[in-house]
């Protein structure tokens, strides 16, 4: 059946008049909402008129994300499109689902030199608990391997370095079905300690989480591990380095309840949302100060774990070292000689604060953001052991190794 003229038209002008209307309300709507309690991020806010970021073109892409967070029914709309994720599961189950994102945390290095890693990324929902798939990349474990090799190889013969991997939940996901969606992280961390020079030393924290995946090691919404998955690290860490660890009883414990985490941002997965993570952080048994140097060159005193600046602005798992920044420093008191710097990822926020009671000054590096030289660094502040900390995503891609290997001689002497 064909549609007559009039009936064209009619369709067409409504169309026009949806289109009028639907742009009419999103030009007179607009809001100054700072935040999304849906997606538990901040939005971004409307950018400021200047010549030069006009002539460059910044002002038109940061107002095209102003007005890609704020239309009209976004929250509604976003909301439905979580809804209708749900209905893409895995055949024949009823407790998971598989869904796609289009990238996941970019590792981003500020200065001249920068890598962005935009690989799609993939999260497997099962009952209440999300996992981060995880592909291994040969190419990318030695490549690693090599960016330590090639650090310790240019320091004092006399410096002491260890290599510790973090794997992520998906190592330890529970159904054997399941788990053949994933590789194994294992395999991958044996190819990099392979590679590594004999005086490396190689921390395996894999049989020790695995000896614990019945406790809250590694958070349901989030890709971290929990300070108690770190603190099983920190436990092997100790036995390589020939120390005993403090007992977890030793701490105070605290809790921050309705976490929503990085895994549920980028899904907004109903499941998730109604299973929000509680955080529990261990207060540091020693006096200490911290110093965390900011990318802008300035520096802020805080404290190692703050529940307080823990806010949605700043994200919960800031509770941890106050979030990320290009090295920090802290001191504790001691005076055992022994001083140490932790190049890390976000993982090493938890495990940090375990240090103290080993250490007259722990020292931070992160290569995301540093732009030093990470050996120049090393020596000025007469560290006597170094301990390379990364997630499983530095045998994934080349990223961290790229950063690593930048940060050995330096881009900028700003950052000592």
């Amino acid at each position: 059946m064909q549609l007559k003229k009039w009936q064209h038209k009619l369709i067409v002008i409504s169309l026009l008049v949806l289109i009028f209307g639907f742009t009419l309300v999103n030009l007179f709507s607009y809001s100054s909402q700072a935040s999304s309690s849906l997606e538990q991020r901040q939005l971004t806010q409307k950018p400021e008129l200047t010549v030069p970021s006009v002539l460059s073109g910044q002002f038109m892409l940061e107002l095209e994300d102003y007005f890609a967070d704020h239309f009209a029914f976004r929250s509604l709309l976003v909301q439905a499109g979580a809804y209708l994720k749900e209905w893409k599961g895995i055949p024949g189950s009823e407790q998971a689902v598989l869904l796609q994102q289009g990238s996941d945390n970019t590792v981003q290095k500020v200065g001249e030199a920068s890598v962005s890693n935009q690989n799609n990324t993939q999260y497997l929902i099962y009952k209440d608990r999300a996992y981060t798939l995880y592909q291994y990349s040969p190419a990318a474990a030695e490549a690693y391997a090599e960016a330590i090799n090639n650090f310790q190889q240019s320091a004092d013969p006399e410096l002491r370095v260890y290599s510790l991997l973090a794997p992520t939940s998906a190592e330890f996901i529970e159904s054997e079905e399941y788990q053949e969606l994933t590789d194994s992280q294992a395999a991958a961390f044996n190819h990099v300690n392979e590679q590594l020079a004999s005086e490396v030393g190689r921390v395996d924290v894999i049989d020790a989480l695995q000896q614990h995946t019945q406790e809250n090691i590694y958070f349901r919404t989030d890709h971290h591990w929990t300070a108690l998955g770190a603190y099983y690290a920190y436990t092997e860490l100790m036995k390589s380095m020939g120390e005993e660890a403090i007992p977890l009883t030793s701490y105070t414990a605290g809790e921050m309840t309705n976490f929503l985490g990085s895994a549920y941002k980028a899904t907004l997965n109903v499941q998730l949302k109604k299973a929000p993570d509680t955080i529990t952080y261990y207060e540091p048994l020693d006096d200490y100060t911290y110093t965390r140097h900011l990318t802008t060159g300035k520096t802020v005193t805080g404290q190692l774990v703050d529940p307080a600046y823990a806010t949605p602005a700043n994200g919960l798992y800031a509770v941890f070292l106050g979030g990320d920044f290009p090295w920090g420093e802290i001191n504790t008191g001691h005076t055992n000689g022994k001083k140490i710097v932790v190049v890390k990822d976000s993982y090493g926020n938890a495990l940090i604060p375990f240090l103290l009671p080993h250490f007259e000054t722990v020292y931070y590096v992160d290569p995301r953001y540093f732009t030093g030289s990470l050996t120049e660094f090393v020596e000025e502040h007469g560290a006597t052991d170094v301990l390379f900390l990364s997630s499983a995503t530095a045998t994934r891609t080349t990223g961290m190794a790229q950063l690593i290997n930048q940060i050995a001689i330096g881009t900028e002497n700003g950052n000592k």
